[in-house]
């Protein structure tokens, strides 16, 4: 918990979040609490919003925070419970600094600081008692832990405010024999409190939706719903120029149309600007954005590669019909905002089986309906499927020219497309029948490729995340001569401006990461 209540260097904007959190506060200080349920995109920055009210609190005084994520302590009732009581004194009492593991159970905590409390230990010495019965009342010990928080707040004179991270993992107590509905005891304590209030968070917006905006929830109309957006071109600037510096106005807008002010992308993308850039932030184009954010959402290293990887797999598995679902997410890929009666018919599906498949990625939060038109939640997530389900990933850059060699071998003979060497027209690749590196006999000269047929070519790689230059080209053309040589140069990087003028002006062939992606394809 270290560094808790220091702010991020990169924290960014949320004034009008945060503004409302704060007259939350003061309500609560005169008595009125009030509860609030975040929403927003998984990733959008829930927590950090929450980690920022906590610090101010905290340097304010007057209202004490308390953070718990009830998905590392909603997987029992006595766990839970313990957990529940423990770690709401260790942010009370210890202020959520020092080691967290004597506050989580009962037996231990009355040894903690907090033990000198007599509510404290009466509330510790409660759970033992229920726990060591023969048959455990699991509702019993549900409001003992609910009721604690508001026992608390009176013992230190202070209220509390309570961040709940990941609310809709208390919905697995409902499991337990006799529990019944969890959200039911949590409400009746609510109600009873008037010194705690309640933010609660959740990653799946559709369940956490559910639990404050159902008429038929417990906890219906007890939360205000405060939901966070992807940020505005001013805030995604702010981030960027945080991470990289100040860009130029169209590099800048790319950032933003690339990522639609999703904040996780952002500092991603941003972060493989820095790379490719290497410091020489003048030199950032709308182009050089674009490399980077194919790189990073399709490369198999990249951030966001790996964040719609995971968002892709933990939705499916948890909707039912994974093949149907796969199809439909591929076809909105390339066509969102279908009507329902248009989805049936390309999946070749009754309109009210259609109507199920869709409402379930819905409840997984990857699809939205918009006047009866189904689009993405996450534009970015769009199209990364869009690519990836075509086989446009890029499993990683080859780092060993052995790789590029192979691919080599693998194009000889064929007519491929001029784009994915830097040219207009087609380009016929030699029927090659040696492929290998070359090193002059003095020395002075090495190729990772020379490819022979009679025709020659020399081929460098470049793998490092720094942009390849016209000096470097320049050294490429000078040992093609030599050698009687075209030059390809492949870069993951890509290129400089000046060395794509030196490279069209020198008929020098040229690829980035993404051409050879699309190179490799051809051979499958």
């Amino acid at each position: 918990m270290t560094g808790i209540y220091t702010t991020p260097p990169y924290f960014t904007n949320r004034v009008s979040e945060l503004s409302t959190l704060a007259l939350v506060a003061d309500d609560l200080l005169v008595g009125r609490p009030r509860h609030v349920a975040l929403f927003g995109l998984r990733r959008i920055g829930k927590t950090l919003v929450c980690q920022e009210q906590m610090r101010r609190l905290h340097a304010s005084g007057k209202v004490i925070p308390v953070y718990l994520d009830l998905q590392d302590l909603a997987s029992s009732p006595e766990l839970f419970t313990q957990r529940y009581v423990g770690l709401s004194c260790f942010w009370a009492v210890d202020h959520g600094e020092g080691p967290a593991d004597p506050y989580l159970s009962a037996t231990d905590l009355m040894q903690t600081n907090a033990g000198s409390l007599s509510v404290v230990t009466r509330t510790a010495a409660a759970l033992i008692n229920e726990m060591g019965k023969q048959k455990v009342d699991y509702t019993t010990l549900l409001n003992i832990a609910f009721d604690f928080p508001e026992r608390l707040a009176e013992a230190l004179g202070r209220p509390l405010m309570y961040f709940l991270d990941e609310f809709p993992e208390l919905l697995t107590l409902g499991s337990f024999p006799g529990v019944g509905d969890p959200l039911k005891h949590f409400r009746a304590a609510l109600q009873r409190q008037t010194r705690v209030a309640y933010v609660i968070t959740g990653s799946a917006v559709s369940a956490t939706e559910h639990i404050v905006q159902d008429h038929q929830s417990p906890l219906f109309l007890q939360f205000r719903a405060l939901e966070l957006h992807p940020f505005t071109p001013e805030d995604t600037q702010a981030l960027t120029e945080k991470l990289v510096g100040r860009l130029s106005p169209a590099a800048q807008a790319a950032i933003h149309t690339y990522t639609f002010g999703h904040p996780f992308y952002v500092t991603a993308l941003a972060e493989r600007v820095r790379e490719l850039a290497a410091g020489a932030t003048e030199a950032v184009s709308p182009e050089l954005v674009s490399q980077a954010f194919v790189l990073e959402a399709l490369e198999n290293r990249g951030q966001i590669y790996g964040y719609c990887r995971y968002l892709y797999d933990i939705s499916l598995q948890k909707a039912r019909g994974y093949g149907v679902l796969k199809a439909l997410l591929q076809i909105l890929a390339i066509e969102d905002g279908l009507a329902l009666s248009e989805v049936a018919s390309r999946v070749r599906r009754q309109a009210s089986a259609a109507r199920d498949y869709l409402r379930r990625l819905m409840e997984v939060d990857l699809l939205v309906e918009r006047q009866g038109r189904y689009f993405y939640a996450d534009p970015v997530f769009r199209y990364w499927v869009a690519q990836t389900t075509k086989g446009v990933a890029i499993d990683g850059f080859p780092r060993q020219e052995s790789e590029v060699r192979e691919l080599l071998r693998k194009l000889s003979g064929r007519t491929v497309p001029g784009a994915y060497l830097g040219q207009t027209d087609p380009i016929p690749v030699p029927a090659f029948t040696r492929i290998e590196p070359y090193r002059s006999p003095d020395g002075q000269t090495e190729i990772d490729a020379l490819a022979e047929n009679g025709e020659r070519w020399a081929v460098e790689v470049k793998w490092r995340q720094k942009r390849v230059g016209r000096s470097e080209l320049e050294q490429l053309l000078i040992a093609a001569a030599d050698l009687q040589a075209r030059p390809w140069c492949v870069s993951q990087a890509g290129f400089t401006p000046d060395a794509l003028t030196f490279a069209a002006e020198n008929a020098i062939l040229i690829s980035n990461a993404e051409d050879l992606a699309a190179l490799a394809k051809l051979t499958r």
